[in-house]
């Protein structure tokens, strides 16, 4: 078993560690448990973190302290709470496969001060399966930037994901939907570097951009166009790590015609002009 990065490949068990903290908060670990026997229930937990577990595969139960008994299906996101008593468990003679992360930091007891994590609304349902484990495993994958910039990065990715997650319709939601969300987000998030066509991708879809928009926006909870800005200055923040490159040239290769507003695009989104951004990655 070789490391790399803090990731081990191998099929179960954690396969991501970190200690190290950013301003922000941290991921501290994460890790896969696929088709086992994970019927025995669990004594109750009360842990100093965060921890958010999806269940893939097999069928169980989620209990907490307050009295909460919910049943578990795949396509479950579970959110636990530091110093809140929870258990779960699968079924009797039924596999059981799922990705944790365990995280914790500010920015995530800011989220739970103001509702957006709910302990009384643990279970969000996310399908399609694959889409959503992918967005997930992507925020503990080998990265190349130095720390605290990786930690810092890890942290605005769960974000990211913990944002879509709870915006996502619950109870009723269609799985069809779903599928087609995960579709239209794949083709906003081609090519950033490039302007998009708006009417191409929905005649791709074969729909009107009228349509597009309104059915996106109703099942992500944002217009597609912001989520293609965001995606757009998610790729601005990885060329600002090269230090070859000049602010014209990653304005450029972002699909601005100018630094000016490539600057104000990017300090719109995350607060900080992109001289700024480099400067705390030093």
């Amino acid at each position: 078993m070789t490391m790399k990065s803090g990731i081990v490949e191998i099929p179960t068990g954690r396969v991501f560690h970190s200690a190290i903290p950013s301003p922000l908060g941290s991921i501290t670990w994460a890790g896969r448990h696929l088709d086992q026997d994970f019927s025995k229930a669990m004594p109750l937990r009360r842990w100093d973190i965060y921890s958010a577990v999806y269940v893939l595969k097999g069928h169980g139960r989620f209990q907490d302290e307050a009295g909460l008994n919910l049943p578990l299906k795949p396509g479950d996101l579970i959110l636990m709470f530091p110093r809140h008593g929870y258990r779960y468990h699968g079924n009797k003679n039924e596999p059981w496969s799922e990705f944790f992360v365990q995280f914790r930091g500010p920015i995530f007891s800011l989220w739970a001060r103001e509702g957006l994590l709910n302990r009384k609304q643990p279970i969000h349902h996310l399908e399609p399966i694959d889409h959503w484990w992918s967005r997930l495993e992507a925020t503990i994958k080998p990265m190349t930037l130095p720390e605290p910039a990786q930690s810092l990065k890890r942290v605005c990715l769960l974000q990211e994901f913990l944002v879509d997650a709870v915006l996502t319709p619950q109870g009723e939601s269609d799985p069809n939907d779903q599928r087609w969300l995960a579709r239209v987000r794949a083709l906003i998030e081609l090519n950033p570097g490039k302007a998009i066509d708006w009417d191409a991708t929905a005649r791709t879809l074969g729909i009107t951009y009228h349509h597009l928009r309104r059915k996106f926006t109703q099942l992500s909870g944002v217009p597609p166009a912001r989520h293609r800005a965001a995606c757009v200055v998610r790729f601005a923040e990885d060329l600002l790590h090269d230090s070859s490159l000049s602010m014209k040239e990653i304005a450029r290769k972002c699909g601005f015609c100018d630094e000016f507003h490539f600057s104000r695009r990017f300090k719109l989104m995350t607060g900080l002009t992109p001289a700024d951004f480099r400067r705390r990655l030093n």
